[in-house]
């Protein structure tokens, strides 16, 4: 049989180079696939990686948020009991001593004079007198002591002894400002005086005063500036009591006025046993029935006024609050006291209710401070309470010092820093 042979076909090359350029285009694609391949899982990996540290991110936002959180509520929550003394001091002094505290060092006041110390108790300088009964007013850095009902009055700061005089009656009250501007009120039988003075006796303003005119001067403060003074009158007005608030200014607003007055509000029927300026722009007059507010750069107005329904039993200040105690006025009393610390301003900051009982009470910062005879307790502004404690000793003062939760206790025999925990 004879063997058929087909015949081989062969491809024009045209055809030859179509299929190289289709091979050729199938690597291409596969290279490319690959590539894209290798993009994707590169975009996956950073997609992966940036979606981790943003988890990363927000765990250590929530666990910090978490963290500030505990610790506020901590803060909030947390009250001392416990105190660790980290030294004491014996007393030199006499039990008749006060004491004022003007940055890091300590003024020491009685009878016999003033001594300085720091806060190692060693002595800075000294200044000896007598006085019957010495009184203190402080403003600022500057410390006026008077002796009341005798007619020395001494200016200090911290350095030491910046003034001295007499005054011409007997001394009643005496308020400093803050570079050494005193204003005191003196008695001589029926009449009565509102002076002011440099710190180096100086008269600047003299104002007599008697009930039948513009009535007894129970209290007198200056601001802090010592261009404006406060005075509380009583009067009489048909066998009625009136108390009066008098504002006077010794700037340009008060020259034009006459006697310098510029603002004056009456009370009819109500005693103002006290006035004083919390800053140079804040006063507050202390009725025997609640709070008057006033303000003004220039002329101290009105603000607001607070009535009380119990008695006062303490009144309590600084630059910045005010704070009163009256008898708890709970339906059924569980506590003894209550609270109620006020701004500047009037604007009510805080109240608490509290049964500890107490022979002073200081606010100092946003700390209120009070102590009895052998315990002691202190509440914020708002009205926390951040310590309540017994103390080993007799409190006859406490006051704070520099470092977190540290205080000065003063005993009959020694003097104690502490530190509450």
């Amino acid at each position: 049989m004879k063997k058929l042979e087909l015949p081989r076909f062969s491809f024009p090359g045209k055809w030859k180079d179509k299929i190289k350029e289709i091979r050729e285009r199938r690597r291409e694609a596969s290279a490319s696939r690959m590539q894209s391949d290798e993009m994707m899982s590169l975009s996956v990996k950073l997609r992966s990686y940036f979606t981790k540290a943003r988890l990363r991110t927000i765990i250590l936002i929530v666990a910090g948020v978490l963290f500030v959180g505990a610790a506020v509520l901590y803060t909030q929550l947390r009250v001392f009991h416990h105190y660790r003394v980290l030294s004491s001091v014996e007393r030199s002094d006499d039990s008749a001593t006060n004491y004022v505290r003007l940055g890091k060092r300590m003024l020491k006041c009685n009878p016999n004079g003033v001594t300085c110390v720091n806060n190692s108790d060693e002595v800075q300088w000294n200044v000896t007198f007598t006085m019957q009964s010495p009184i203190m007013d402080t403003c600022g850095q500057v410390v006026a002591v008077g002796d009341q009902r005798g007619q020395d009055v001494y200016i200090f700061n911290k350095d030491g002894q910046i003034g001295h005089f007499e005054v011409e009656h007997t001394l009643m009250k005496v308020r400093v400002a803050s570079q050494g501007v005193v204003a005191a009120v003196l008695e001589d039988g029926e009449l009565t005086w509102v002076n002011v003075y440099d710190s180096q006796g100086k008269m600047l303003v003299g104002m007599r005063t008697s009930m039948k005119e513009s009535g007894y001067p129970l209290d007198v403060d200056l601001s802090s500036d010592g261009q404006k003074m406060a005075v509380s009158f009583l009067t009489m007005d048909n066998n009625d009591i009136v108390s009066r608030i008098a504002f006077y200014s010794f700037s340009s607003v008060g020259q034009n006025e006459s006697g310098n007055l510029v603002n004056s509000v009456e009370y009819p029927g109500k005693v103002v046993p006290q006035v004083s300026f919390l800053d140079g722009d804040y006063a507050v007059a202390v009725r025997d029935d609640g709070l008057t507010f006033f303000g003004g750069r220039r002329v101290p107005e009105q603000k607001a006024e607070i009535t009380l329904q119990q008695d006062i039993v303490s009144v309590f200040q600084s630059e910045d609050y005010v704070g009163v105690v009256t008898p708890s006025d709970e339906e059924e009393p569980v506590h003894k006291y209550k609270m109620q610390v006020y701004r500047a301003n009037g604007s009510k900051c805080g109240t608490r209710y509290f049964d500890t009982d107490y022979t002073d009470i200081t606010v100092n910062g946003r700390e209120i401070l009070l102590h009895g005879t052998d315990e002691m307790a202190i509440f914020s502004v708002g009205g926390k309470k951040e310590a309540e404690l017994e103390y080993e000793k007799q409190i006859i003062d406490m006051i704070k010092v520099g470092g977190l939760h540290r205080y000065e206790v003063v005993t009959p025999d020694s003097t104690d820093r502490i530190k509450l925990y």
